[in-house]
C-alpha cells in the first residue's frame, strides 16, 4: 500500500454511528486531514517499531480542530492496507480504522480515470457502537 494516496484533505460526506449524532464530531460534514503539514497532520515517517505512521486531524465544517482535542498530535499507523489509530475521546475509547478505495471510470476522452475515496470505521465506548463513514477528496 502506498501511504501517499492517503495524504491529504478529505471531506466526509456519509456517516451512521454514535459520533454522527447531533453534537458529536462526525454530525456535521467534517473533514479528516492526512499528511499534508497543517492542524497537526504530520507527513509520514517511521516509529520506533519501523511502521510507517502519518498525522491526522478531524476539523468541522467551520475549520475548528475536533481531534486532537488537547493539541497533543495524533499518529495513525499503516497495517496492511488500513490506517488506524486507538485511544481516547472524552474519557473513552476510540478507534479509528480507514482504508482506500480507488474507484475506475471512463474520462471524457475515453480513457481511464482513477478517483480516490475513503472508507471508515469508527468504535468508540461500547465495542457494540460502530460508525461507519465515507469521505471524498484530494488524496493521492
Amino acid at each position: 500500500m502506498n501511504i501517499k494516496l492517503f495524504i491529504g484533505t478529505w471531506n466526509i460526506t456519509d456517516t451512521t454511528g454514535p459520533l454522527s449524532q447531533p453534537g458529536q464530531p462526525l454530525a456535521s460534514r467534517n473533514s479528516l486531514v492526512i499528511g499534508t503539514d497543517t492542524y497537526g497532520a504530520s507527513s509520514p515517517s517511521f516509529n520506533e517499531q519501523g511502521e510507517v505512521q502519518v498525522g491526522f486531524a478531524l476539523l468541522s465544517s467551520t475549520g475548528e480542530v475536533l481531534l486532537p482535542k488537547d493539541g497533543e498530535p495524533i499518529q495513525l499507523t499503516l497495517v496492511g492496507n488500513q490506517l488506524r489509530w486507538h485511544g481516547l475521546y472524552e474519557n473513552q475509547e476510540l478507534n479509528f480504522n480507514i482504508a482506500l478505495a480507488e474507484i475506475f471510470r471512463n474520462d471524457n476522452n475515453g480513457g481511464p480515470s482513477v478517483s480516490y475515496y475513503l472508507f471508515g470505521s469508527t468504535v468508540y465506548g461500547d465495542p457494540d457502537q460502530v460508525g461507519i463513514w465515507g469521505a471524498s477528496g484530494t488524496g493521492g
